[in-house]
């Protein structure tokens, strides 16, 4: 791998991470839906424009893909963040790691040798001790959205998949958007409040964490990605998704000025090295077609 190549995927890692934190910021000024439906809407108006809309015999696959990533996934982590601090949201979400190896051998008949299972093994303990530390304040239902939004990742992988041999990348997170942005917009005026407001009184700081969404993690990050798993093989690339939780969970103590302790170390070295040992093992039964950052 050339080494400019080597320093863009890592560079994609950092922001990946950071965006946890970024999140965390906007969530101070817009509701979690509304914030992840005005995201999803903002993606398909930047792209559609250079690749077109989706036929209709398209839509059929991707209405299931928008409700599963579109309105769960993003719906999950943005209430899930919106409850837990970002450093620990930031590895609790790896769990959708293990849980893809899980369903790889499920559904494809993946064979898991002890190594993997020792892998899983330690990237659960690893939450378990993140979850257990006396200062962690998400509770269980925090824990559970960011639980339910890994599900729902490995459940969109499984759809991409079948999506993926007739769309790129880009199509799919701009037809995604196009198709579940609306649908989170309308549920979030079902459910939250403060929408109007929201928009009239954002700070600076939320309308630039809406901005880094759209472009930074989007335009830059997912094009970094789709570039390089189109290079090179899933083997060489997906080892830095590695990187993401320790730039999350560092960026989170940095620009948010959240706590750390021991165990948040030893926490996160443990579903690290759990995730370590499964990546490196068999790259390709966690590939993500759809990047790993939230």
């Amino acid at each position: 791998m050339l080494a400019r190549h080597v320093a863009l995927l890592a560079f994609s890692q950092i922001l990946w991470g950071a965006n946890f934190a970024v999140v965390k910021w906007g969530l101070a000024d817009w509701p979690p839906l509304f914030f992840a439906g005005l995201r999803m809407v903002a993606v398909a108006a930047l792209i559609c424009p250079f690749i077109g809309l989706p036929k209709k015999s398209d839509l059929k696959a991707l209405l299931p893909l928008g409700l599963t990533l579109g309105v769960i996934h993003f719906g999950a982590i943005f209430h899930g963040i919106n409850r837990v601090d970002a450093a620990t949201s930031s590895i609790i979400i790896q769990i959708q790691v293990p849980l893809s190896a899980l369903a790889a051998a499920w559904i494809f008949g993946d064979k898991i040798g002890w190594r993997r299972w020792s892998g899983m093994a330690l990237a659960f303990v690893g939450i378990v001790v993140l979850v257990g530390r006396p200062s962690f304040t998400g509770g269980w239902i925090g824990t559970g959205l960011m639980i339910l939004a890994a599900v729902s990742w490995v459940g969109s992988n499984l759809l991409i998949k079948r999506l993926a041999e007739n769309m790129d990348g880009w199509r799919i997170n701009a037809w995604v958007g196009l198709v579940a942005g609306p649908l989170m917009l309308g549920l979030s005026f079902a459910t939250e409040s403060g929408q109007i407001e929201a928009v009239s009184q954002a700070s600076l700081a939320g309308w630039a964490a809406m901005a880094y969404q759209v472009l930074i993690v989007t335009a830059l990050c997912y094009g970094i990605w789709y570039a390089m798993m189109g290079r090179y093989p899933v083997s060489q690339v997906m080892p830095f998704t590695l990187l993401e939780p320790i730039f999350g969970a560092t960026t989170a103590v940095l620009l948010l000025g959240e706590s750390w302790d021991m165990r948040l170390v030893l926490g996160a070295l443990l579903t690290m090295s759990g995730l370590a040992i499964i990546i490196l093992r068999r790259p390709q039964a966690v590939e993500q077609p759809v990047g790993p950052g939230a």
